[in-house]
């Protein structure tokens, strides 16, 4: 009994600390049309003084496990999610519509995508473990 219930507490640990760990990222999809493509794809990419991986969410399934990396896409809502480990990312979608495009989140989808904001620059998310950055617009295909 003692052997089972250690077991359990050492999983019930492991879970959590592996949960504690991650943190999400998640807004909406624009598009500029009607719907989101079935073919978009949402990027994060790691920014770190070593290397810039990035995964998408049309990767293997081995590759974003082994990252700690899961998206959610809801095409009907226009909305995403992705959990990733805490640290600094830039996150894009892309479609095949629009070759060589990466649709940031960005200075101009931060101040409205009006013809007011001139900055392109895509802006860095900082994710903290167990948390969630909320309200990240990602698609400024134009």
């Amino acid at each position: 009994m003692k052997k089972v219930l250690f077991l359990a507490v050492i999983f019930i640990g492991t879970a959590f600390s592996t949960q504690a760990q991650t943190g999400k990222i998640s807004g909406k999809l624009t598009y500029p049309g009607e719907g989101i493509p079935s073919d978009l794809v949402v990027c994060v990419t790691v920014t770190s003084l070593y290397a810039e991986p990035t995964f998408c969410s049309n990767e293997s399934g081995k590759r974003l496990r082994e990252a700690k990396v899961a998206f959610t896409i809801n095409r009907r809502a226009a909305s995403y999610s992705v959990a990733v480990p805490a640290g600094s990312y830039l996150i894009y979608a892309a479609t095949a519509d629009m070759p060589g495009v990466k649709a940031y989140h960005n200075e101009f989808v931060r101040c409205g995508m009006s013809v007011e904001c001139t900055s392109k620059r895509p802006i860095t998310i900082k994710v903290t473990a167990g948390k969630t950055k909320t309200g990240i617009t990602v698609g400024d295909f134009w």
